[in-house]
């Protein structure tokens, strides 16, 4: 190995420094200090480097993190040859494992690939997390032969890491990374947005599904530091809408059928009825 596993390249051989796992007197263990969170008077000094500069760094950290992983929590079963890599197409997924089969003379030798998102993986407490999450699906076809996905065999290896490895977060079905994209489309009626790593979005054709309105395009970092706008977007979230959001979802066909009235009023009207019903909410709790 010796700095070589990814883009491609099979992750296992000899050679590979792994370092300690336990936390000491004076900092917390390698896996818990590239936390985001953890202060560099705190942090191992096999992570900082890592955390300091990922960018340069996050090849030998793949490389480290799989051999560390496959010794403690695997016994060394993952087959060597895994690949793993990355992939900058990858933009609503933080990582994927293919199920494959090798053939050698007639023998079957299950083995498996790893791409790992470029984009969304862009600090070490995620590649960390990921990669473990993508390991435990290796492990299920790789040792015990099962093609299943987030099923009892995958459930129990990775409630074994979480038991081998404490200070990593519960190892869940799905990531829920806040993705940071470098385009922003906000809709000019309900201000609700879209996050977009490119100008993928028809501006001239394509309409809110919330209420119907025009978006407009902003670079991310220029947009104005409100608390409507500061705050990171998700790619291709799968979460519900909720407060004025959910309130035009829920109420715009209708007024707009039964009114018969342009878009901008049909919004203004909504946006009464809501001011009112938030009014009449801060009234009643008031008077508890």
């Amino acid at each position: 190995v010796g700095g070589q596993g990814v883009g491609g390249e099979a992750v296992g051989g000899q050679g590979v420094g792994i370092p300690a796992t336990l936390s000491s007197s004076t900092h917390l263990s390698f896996l818990g200090s590239l936390s985001e969170m953890t202060s560099e008077l705190h942090c191992h000094p096999d992570a900082l480097a890592f955390k300091k500069d990922f960018e340069n760094k996050k090849d030998e950290l793949v490389v480290m993190l799989f051999h560390l992983y496959n010794r403690e929590i695997f016994d060394n079963k993952i087959p060597p040859y895994i690949k793993i890599h990355w992939n900058n197409r990858m933009t609503s997924t933080s990582g994927f494992c293919y199920k494959k089969r090798l053939y050698n003379k007639d023998v079957m030798f299950p083995s498996a690939r790893i791409a790992l998102s470029i984009k969304i993986l862009d600090r070490a407490c995620r590649l960390r997390d990921t990669l473990i999450h993508e390991l435990c699906h290796a492990a299920t076809w790789t040792i015990n032969r099962s093609r299943e996905g987030h099923g009892k065999l995958w459930r129990a290896w990775a409630d074994k890491a979480n038991q081998r490895f404490p200070e990593l977060p519960p190892i869940k079905r799905r990531h829920q990374y806040i993705i940071f994209t470098k385009y922003t489309y906000k809709c000019m009626s309900c201000g609700s947005r879209v996050g977009r790593h490119s100008k993928s979005i028809n501006l001239v054709g394509m309409r809110c599904g919330l209420c119907l309105g025009k978006f407009q395009l902003f670079l991310t970092d220029e947009m104005p530091k409100t608390s409507a706008t500061s705050a990171p977007i998700s790619v291709n979230s799968t979460s519900n809408p909720t407060g004025f959001a959910l309130f035009v979802k829920n109420n715009y066909a209708n007024v707009k059928k039964h009114c018969n009235i342009p878009h901008d009023q049909v919004m203004k009207l909504i946006s009464l009825k809501f001011a009112e019903l938030e009014g009449m909410k801060l009234g009643t709790n008031g008077n508890k």
